[in-house]
């Protein structure tokens, strides 16, 4: 179930699909979440994340803003939607999706950017 999720989710982030979904954090904050997502990743301690920037962090300059990471496991796909509202732009610098200091299983991937070579750089997790 897990990498089918992420094959959705991967799918999302190419079509640049604005998601909501329902989140517990592990500060024990419930509630759902509308975020702007831009990457798939494995984490520092071997488990998957989509990071995104969420809604209220828009209200920030962009230099400003802390995207969230929400471990895939705790997902639920049937509190999960995929919208119809879309996004051109991740909502960070540049530099944070490009240089991002772990290898994503997928991530945005800017106009000007060659296809084939940002999918190299990808883990094979899917």
């Amino acid at each position: 179930m897990e990498k089918k999720f992420i094959k959705i989710l991967c799918e999302a982030i190419k079509q640049r699909r604005i998601l909501r979904f329902y989140y517990e954090s592990t500060s024990g904050k419930k509630e759902w979440r509308k975020i702007i997502p831009y990457m798939v990743c494995l984490n520092n301690k071997g488990k998957l994340e989509l990071v995104g920037v969420p809604e209220d962090e828009l209200k920030r300059p962009v230099d400003d803003r802390e995207a969230g990471h929400y471990l895939i496991n705790k997902l639920d796909i049937q509190q999960f939607e995929i919208l119809q509202e879309t996004f051109d732009d991740p909502a960070v610098p540049r530099k944070i999706v490009v240089n991002t200091q772990v290898r994503p299983v997928c991530r945005f991937r800017y106009n000007d950017e060659d296809e084939k070579e940002v999918i190299k750089r990808w883990s094979k997790i899917v």
